[in-house]
């Protein structure tokens, strides 16, 4: 487990008047909690976004910001300890990045302002009352997973001629799952598509989970929004390169990373945006008057690299309308 202290000095100022930059002209040094599945390396490009948004606002790491991190591997067992420890300490909001960083946060029964970044249904695990009306002390960015099942799905079907049997590497265990189940296989019937179910609770599963899907003869597969699978994404890209199977991906983390292609929203951009809650937040605004707000970037990200080696020929209609294509 991480745990990282920064320890901050005073920062001068000149004429400053909202109560952040009173705060800084005081000494005050705001303190944030950071909860997150993971490890120092696979956070590394969203805690990036998310540190150059707090730095737009005027909020700086070292001078007048102090983050606490917690972030174990990629076990949701872990959550609820990591996420006690941060309520106990004297923060000023805590950021709870995902679903499973949120719930684990909801369960201490902290009081403190909780901003989430990429929350598929906050509204449905009770995070928030609306996404209008959050009323209570959590708020954020939602990603909306659902609604975009559908399209990664015709995406996968414009790429791969014949597809008739789709894989989908989901955890059982992540808080939506049924939920999301419902909607892909309608998604998928919608297309004249059969779904086949690879069910993933640990690290240690998934490549047993792509043999399983081998062996059902599906041509392609989607992946799941879980942090179980973000924060393993390398041992996903290989089981799927060893197994010569194309997959789809919520966030271009994976393409980038060697995947076949995502579509989704743009995740560094939902951690640059919650910073702007965290700012209002530092600011004095109560999280119940600041609503959900849903992505305004989405992107389709191929890499076309990974499509040769696996003898695929990319539509041009579909690279045109590709935001990355990586060579």
């Amino acid at each position: 487990m991480m745990k990282r202290r920064a320890f901050i000095g005073v920062i001068a100022g000149g004429l400053l008047t909202s109560p952040a930059a009173e705060a800084q002209q005081a000494g005050k040094v705001a303190r944030i909690g950071y909860l997150s599945l993971g490890t120092a390396t696979t956070n590394a490009a969203l805690l990036k976004a998310f540190l150059e948004g707090l730095r737009e606002h005027g909020w700086i790491e070292g001078k007048n910001v102090a983050i606490e991190y917690r972030w174990e591997g990629a076990e949701k067992s872990a959550l609820d300890a990591l996420a006690a420890e941060l309520a106990r300490l004297p923060l000023d909001a805590i950021f709870a990045v995902t679903t499973p960083a949120a719930l684990a946060t909801k369960r201490t029964g902290t009081t403190l302002p909780v901003v989430f970044a990429a929350v598929s249904e906050p509204v449905a695990i009770g995070l928030v009352d609306s996404l209008s009306r959050p009323g209570r002390n959590f708020t954020g960015l939602t990603t909306i997973n659902r609604e975009l099942m559908a399209k990664r799905l015709e995406v996968l079907k414009e790429t791969i001629p014949g597809l008739a049997r789709v894989g989908y590497l989901a955890n059982p265990g992540y808080e939506v799952h049924k939920l999301q189940l419902v909607e892909m296989d309608a998604a998928a019937r919608g297309l004249g598509l059969t779904l086949h179910l690879a069910e993933v609770r640990a690290p240690a599963e998934i490549a047993g989970a792509f043999a399983r899907m081998a062996a059902a003869h599906v041509a392609a597969f989607i992946v799941q929004q879980d942090d179980l699978f973000v924060a393993n994404r390398a041992l996903i890209i290989d089981s799927a390169v060893q197994r010569r199977l194309p997959g789809m991906y919520v966030f271009s983390l994976y393409p980038r990373a060697g995947g076949f292609m995502s579509y989704g929203a743009n995740a560094e951009d939902l951690y640059r945006r919650a910073a702007g809650y965290m700012d209002r937040i530092l600011k004095g605004t109560k999280p119940s008057a600041l609503p959900v707000e849903r992505p305004t970037k989405f992107e389709l990200v191929i890499n076309l690299k990974t499509a040769k080696a696996l003898g695929l020929t990319i539509p041009r209609t579909l690279l045109a309308r590709a935001d990355e294509v990586i060579q």
